[in-house]
């Protein structure tokens, strides 16, 4: 499914499998635009470029949240066709510049075949501007930290006027994410929390949020009630897929385990089909969760049997 939706007069939104914000400008006569996120290929890319130029827009930037593959993989066809700026916070940048490095930090080595595809790898483009947190009087946005999904991942909240507008990229996914995928990805789980609780406190003073998978939520119609109640909700489930995962990692965690043998655990109770791709997500995913685990003394570490094992403390 693919379809524009207006927000305000100057942000809309492409609802797809991977959400796309676009802010609209006049300067000078001209229309200007900052895509925000660029969704998981090439042809996410073309219907980009193919809308705004039905806009009249004469000039455009992308902003990314973050580095995955899914959000990054328009970039690399609009730079080529249109030249443009490519935004983003400096950690990130490195690896939308060198892509192969997402699935080398999943796996922790070389490539190999099965973990080199589009999912997990988009094609290079290249950051022309760094961003820092807080207001950005250059794009007229303001840059928020969400860590936790991934290494610097940020929020852009956009105030025309209008409404106040949040894109919370990957800080909260779908029920539909949770049910298909059951283990969602993260790469530090504490300052995931952070997040989540972060995004209770946002609610107040927002009139729309645009999460990158799934449906947009206005607190601006209506049913402002209802719809509120109904993202809180979904963060509420978000964080109840983190206490579940940690709950059944340390009820299995009797005897002291590798991370393999957790990964097979969490795959065959949970029903996570497992091939090269959704082996690495998950494998990294467990290793955030461990960490965590450790890092609270839940947890500890034993290389008795020449190898790495988790063993719970209590």
């Amino acid at each position: 499914m693919y379809e524009i939706i207006d927000v305000t007069e100057s942000v809309k939104v492409l609802r797809a499998p991977v959400n796309v914000v676009f802010y609209f400008k006049h300067n000078m006569g001209k229309i200007e635009c900052l895509v925000i996120d660029t969704g998981s290929s090439s042809e996410y890319g073309k219907k980009i470029q193919k809308y705004l130029e039905s806009q009249g827009v004469t000039k455009l930037s992308i902003l990314n949240s973050h580095f995955h593959a899914d959000h990054i993989g328009g970039n690399s066809f609009l730079q080529g066709k249109t030249k443009c700026k490519i935004y983003t916070t400096d950690f990130e940048s490195v690896f939308i510049e060198h892509p192969q490095l997402e699935p080398m930090y999943l796996w922790g080595g070389p490539l190999f075949e099965g973990i080199d595809n589009k999912f997990l790898m988009a094609k290079p483009s290249i950051v022309t501007d760094i961003v820092e947190y807080g207001w950005s009087s250059e794009l007229d946005v303001e840059i928020i930290p969400l860590k936790g999904h991934s290494f610097d991942m940020v929020g852009i909240l956009i105030d025309d006027g209008a409404k106040r507008v949040l894109f919370v990229a990957d800080a909260v996914v779908s029920m539909q994410t949770i049910e298909k995928y059951k283990v969602y990805f993260l790469y530090d789980v504490r300052e995931h929390l952070k997040t989540l609780q972060g995004l209770n406190k946002w609610v107040e003073n927002i009139d729309v949020i645009v999460p990158s998978h799934g449906e947009i939520f206005d607190f601006s119609k209506d049913n402002w009630q209802s719809s509120k109640e109904e993202f809180l909700k979904l963060v509420r489930e978000n964080g109840k897929v983190i206490e579940d995962i940690l709950n059944f990692i340390l009820r299995i965690l009797v005897e002291p385990m590798t991370i393999d043998e957790i990964l097979s655990e969490i795959a065959s109770n949970f029903s996570i089909p497992i091939d090269a791709t959704s082996y690495v997500l998950l494998l990294q995913t467990l290793k955030a969760y461990c960490s965590y685990l450790v890092s609270v003394n839940e947890v500890g570490l034993t290389f008795e049997r020449e190898k790495l094992e988790y063993i719970r403390m209590h």
